[in-house]
């Protein structure tokens, strides 16, 4: 499992496969290899084969070999080049819904309905098909990412809940902690007390980490999704505003006291006070990802980092009640997306028209929307990092339980536990919150009953104690009503002009930039002349126009039955 990708993913939950023969269905190899498909991903950088336990895996279940080529390589994007030459491979994982219009647009996305009966398991996803068929006039030409046949509240503790060092944390008392901004006190604190790591590593209040910022620094933005706001509708994913999909309300990211501006403020605060960690707008995700491991922040704002990636890996600290753990505040207030329809990541999943390997692309999707293949993308193949118990229920293995950086042995397949599909290709097929009728789970493992419960930590079981017996703070939170569900809606679809693309994306690299800028002010005169040209330098560029433009659909969805 890749518990590296768990912030940008819901893994999927499975059922049994429905492989049905293919070759005599009249798809094409056009020359290809019959054996091999290749994979074409917006969703990921990994440039290679599928190999190791999970290549393993899924050549035992389709016979198939997987390349993989991803969109990005350096920074260049390969898209507009590969879908002008025509050869965007076998199946695509697209980015985008533009991305797929593009493709339907110059004709290299097939008709799934043309071949409907090679795959029944996307098909069985009738809410989702029917969406599709709706924008596209009666088509499918790429099936979402993440569909379900049910829409269900997760139980995995929402992203945006932080983590705090949790011994430290009961070391100053267990203070209460009255809003987000209240954590900075709590983690300086921390640093006061505690200026390097067991281990004589750096220690600050605040690590940050760019590499995911889209048109804004994406962790700070995502600060308001602690306090009931959203970026996605379950439909349409937002750039310029965030909204409120319970009391149906809207803030614009650059609206005067905003939470977004409010949190550039707050991290630059604690840049002032000498306590941010200073590589936070220039690390890579592999540096920020040992700095979680090492402990080097008294806070994660991405929670994860601390109960999933901290916690794991240091067992002797963890088995000694010291380690990390999600703390909530008083007015934490939760909104949680569920959907049927998927396309809650705005990925999608397609056959290629002119594909080389056209029959095993979709005896491939098939599998990989059925439970078993959904099951194996977040987990690999059964046997090797999990299996199920004799009551049941899926469990890690030893392997599972152990280092992520581990070798796995060569009668599985090979290669190491974060080699997974998740983490080389991305984009789930099935819901993160579908349970799965096979396994009786959902797939993603820290929702595992069995996770949570045995193989909780003394540590685990301390912040269980002090929270009512609570296995996590997602069921902390739902007893205390601080989450609230929401339908994904069967709203228009958001698309962007091509004018108003590339008006986009000029207005949010002005964001992006100020913002970092803004974060390492030196003091609050020059934060606020900052702030005064990143907003004026906006509106120059077009951000009314865009923000006016997200508006309407948000509204869309807040008109909706």
């Amino acid at each position: 499992m890749n518990k590296k990708s768990i912030v940008r993913l819901s893994a999927a939950a499975a059922a049994a496969a429905m492989l049905v023969p293919l070759a005599a269905c009249g798809s094409s190899t056009a020359g290809g290899n019959p054996n091999e498909i290749t994979i074409f991903t917006q969703g990921a950088t990994y440039e290679g084969k599928l190999d190791g336990y999970v290549g393993k895996g899924i050549k035992d279940a389709t016979g198939l070999s997987v390349n993989v080529v991803p969109t990005s390589v350096g920074g260049t994007d390969r898209f507009q080049t590969k879908l002008t030459t025509g050869n965007l491979g076998d199946l695509v994982l697209y980015g985008s819904r533009d991305a797929l219009k593009q493709a339907i647009d110059a004709g290299q996305a097939l008709d799934l309905t043309t071949v409907k009966d090679q795959l029944p398991n996307v098909f069985r996803f009738t809410d989702a098909v029917n969406r599709m068929k709706k924008l596209d006039n009666g088509k499918v030409y790429a099936i979402p990412s993440g569909v379900s046949e049910s829409a269900d509240l997760s139980k995995g503790d929402p992203v945006n809940v932080p983590a705090l060092r949790y011994d430290y944390y009961k070391e100053l008392g267990s203070p209460d902690i009255k809003d987000y901004w209240s954590y900075k006190d709590v983690a300086e604190a921390m640093v006061k007390a505690h200026p390097k790591t067991e281990k004589g590593d750096n220690f600050y209040a605040l690590s940050l980490f760019g590499g995911w910022d889209g048109s804004a620094a994406e962790q700070i933005r995502s600060i308001a999704y602690a306090d009931g706001w959203v970026s996605n509708d379950g439909i349409n994913g937002y750039t310029f505003i965030n909204m409120d999909p319970i009391h149906k309300k809207v803030q614009p990211l650059l609206e005067d006291n905003s939470l977004y501006l409010q949190g550039l403020k707050w991290a630059n605060s604690i840049y002032q006070d000498g306590m941010l960690d200073p590589d936070s707008a220039t690390q890579t995700w592999d540096d920020y990802l040992k700095k979680a491991e090492k402990g080097q922040s008294a806070m994660w704002i991405y929670g994860y980092m601390g109960n999933l990636n901290y916690n794991p890996v240091n067992k002797d600290m963890t088995a000694q009640n010291k380690g990390y753990e999600r703390v909530s505040n008083d007015s934490l207030n939760v909104a949680e997306n569920v959907s049927k329809i998927g396309g809650t990541e705005g990925w999608f999943w397609g056959v290629t028209k002119n594909a080389k390997n056209q029959t095993g692309a979709l005896k491939f999707l098939n599998w990989f929307y059925s439970d078993k293949g959904s099951f194996t993308f977040e987990n690999g193949p059964e046997g090797v990092l999990w299996k199920m118990n004799a009551d049941g229920k899926p469990e890690l293995t030893d392997l599972g339980k152990g280092d992520w950086g581990a070798s796995v042995p060569q009668s599985d397949g090979g290669g190491h536990v974060n080699e997974t599909f998740k983490a080389r290709v991305n984009g789930p097929s099935i819901s993160v919150n579908a349970v799965d009728p096979a396994y009786k789970s959902v797939s993603v493992y820290n929702q595992w009953d069995t996770y949570l419960t045995d193989n909780a930590s003394s540590l685990d079981k301390e912040w269980s104690a002090d929270h009512d017996g609570a296995i996590n703070m997602k069921a902390a939170l739902v007893k205390e009503k601080k989450v609230t569900a929401f339908q994904a809606k069967d709203v228009p679809q958001l698309e962007w002009s091509k004018e108003d693309q590339v008006v986009g994306k000029s207005v949010g690299d002005v964001i992006k930039q100020y913002s970092w800028k803004m974060i390492y002010a030196k003091n609050d005169s020059e934060f606020n002349q900052l702030e005064k040209d990143m907003i004026t330098k906006a509106k120059n560029l077009g951000y009314d126009k865009l923000v006016a433009f997200e508006t309407k659909y948000a509204q869309n969805y807040f008109d909706a039955e």
